[in-house]
C-alpha cells in the first residue's frame, strides 16, 4: 500500500486565502502534540509490520502554516520516525510568507530530501505587495540554494484568466522544478467565496489550451507539470494507476489534524473526522465513518459509465461538483488525447496517411 500522511502542525495560518479549506487566520489556534503523533506513527508501523517491505509512506508537514511551530518539533518527528518504513519520504507545504530562520534550509536538506512545496494564486492569497514580495524573495533564496521547489496553483477564475503559456513562462522564470494545478472543492473559506470558482466548462477549455500551448512551446522541458502528466499517464496505464482519478485516496490517506483528530482527504479534514490519536490502529482503519468515506469515493455518478472517456478518467475526484451535466474533469483534453491515440494506432497499422 502507498500510504500518505498529512501531519498538520496547526489549524491556523498567517494568511487568509479565500479558497483555503482550513479557514486561514480564522482556523482554531491549535498546535499539535508532536510527541503523541510520534507514538501514533510508531503504532501504525507496528500494525503494518508484516507489510513494511512492500508498503511506502510519504509524510507531509502541513497546516494551516506548518512552520508556525518550532522547527525542532518537526525535526523531532522526522528523527523518531524516519526509519520506521524502509520506503519512506518526507515533505512540507508552506506559504513562505515569513522570515526564514537560519535553520530552515539545513532542515529542508536533511529531513525533506532537498525539496519543499509552496503555493501561489493570483489575487486571493496575498493581502499586499509586501507579502507577495516576501514570497518571491524566499522562493528565490531556496532556488539559489539548490532547493527543489514545487509550486501549487489553484485553478480559480483569476487563474484561468491568465493565458496558459504566460503562466507557464512565469513559473519557469522562478526556477520551479514541479507545478501542480489544484481544482477547488467546496470546503472552508471557499464556501464563503463562490465567485472565485470557474465553471467546469471554463476550466475544461483552459486545460485543453494549456496542453496545446505546452506542446507548441516545448514546455515539458521546463519543469514537470504534474496535472497534465497525470492525464497523459492515463493513456499508458488506465485510470487505476494513481492520482485522484483512481478513486482510492480515502483508502491510503490519513490527515492527522493538530487537534489530534484523524481524517482522510485534507480538504475536508476540518469538517469530517473518523478517529483520534488515542484510537488503536485497527479500530481506526475499520471506523464506520472511514468505510463510508471510501464507499462514497468508490461510487460513481451514473452518467460516468456512459462517458466516452470513462476508461481513462474513471470518474475523477468525488468532491468536485457537477454543474448540470458537466463534471469537473478535463474531458476535452482527454477526448483530444483519445482521438490522437486512435490516429497513431491507425498509422502504425496502415502506414502514413500520405
Amino acid at each position: 500500500m502507498n500510504w500518505m500522511f498529512y501531519l498538520k502542525t496547526t489549524e491556523t495560518c498567517n494568511l487568509n486565502c479565500k479558497h483555503c479549506f482550513t479557514n486561514g487566520t480564522n482556523g482554531p489556534k491549535v498546535y499539535w502534540n508532536h510527541l503523541k503523533l510520534i507514538s501514533w506513527i510508531k503504532n501504525f508501523a507496528e500494525y503494518r509490520k508484516d507489510s513494511l517491505q512492500t508498503d511506502t509512506l510519504h509524510c507531509e508537514f502541513h497546516g494551516g502554516e506548518p512552520f508556525l511551530v518550532p522547527l525542532f518539533q518537526m525535526q523531532n518527528v522526522w528523527e523518531n520516525c524516519k526509519d520506521l518504513f524502509p520506503n519512506m519520504t518526507w515533505g512540507a507545504t508552506t506559504n513562505l510568507v515569513y522570515k526564514m530562520d537560519d535553520d530552515m534550509i539545513p532542515f529542508i536538506r536533511q529531513c525533506l530530501n532537498n525539496r519543499i512545496a509552496t503555493s501561489w494564486d493570483p489575487k486571493i492569497r496575498f493581502d499586499n505587495h509586501k507579502q507577495s514580495d516576501l514570497w518571491l524573495k524566499n522562493v528565490k533564496t531556496l532556488v539559489d540554494e539548490g532547493i527543489d521547489v514545487k509550486l501549487f496553483i489553484s485553478v480559480t477564475k483569476d487563474t484561468i484568466a491568465i493565458e496558459p503559456i504566460e503562466l507557464l513562462r512565469w513559473v519557469k522564470s522562478l526556477g520551479i522544478k514541479e507545478l501542480s494545478l489544484e481544482r477547488l472543492t467546496g470546503n472552508g473559506n471557499a464556501n464563503l467565496h463562490p465567485k472565485i470558482f470557474p465553471t467546469n466548462l471554463e476550466q475544461d477549455d483552459w486545460f485543453l489550451k494549456m496542453h496545446h500551448q505546452s506542446e507548441e512551446h516545448g514546455c515539458k522541458e521546463w519543469f514537470e507539470n504534474e496535472f497534465l502528466q497525470s492525464i497523459y499517464d492515463k493513456f499508458d496505464t488506465g485510470f487505476l494507476k494513481g492520482g485522484t482519478f483512481c478513486r482510492d485516496c480515502e483508502e491510503k490517506l490519513f490527515t492527522i489534524n493538530a487537534t489530534g483528530t484523524i481524517s482522510g482527504c485534507p480538504n475536508s479534514a476540518p469538517e469530517f473526522q473518523f478517529g483520534t490519536l488515542d484510537d488503536d490502529i485497527k479500530t481506526l482503519i475499520n471506523s464506520p465513518i472511514r468505510i463510508e468515506n471510501i464507499a462514497c469515493e468508490r461510487s460513481r455518478d451514473p452518467r460516468c459509465y456512459s462517458c466516452d472517456v470513462f476508461e481513462y478518467c474513471g470518474g475523477d475526484c468525488h468532491q468536485l461538483s457537477w454543474q448540470d451535466d458537466v463534471c469537473g474533469a478535463p474531458k476535452s483534453l482527454m477526448r483530444f488525447l483519445k482521438n490522437n491515440q486512435k490516429t497513431k494506432v491507425w498509422i502504425l497499422k496502415n502506414g502514413n496517411i500520405n
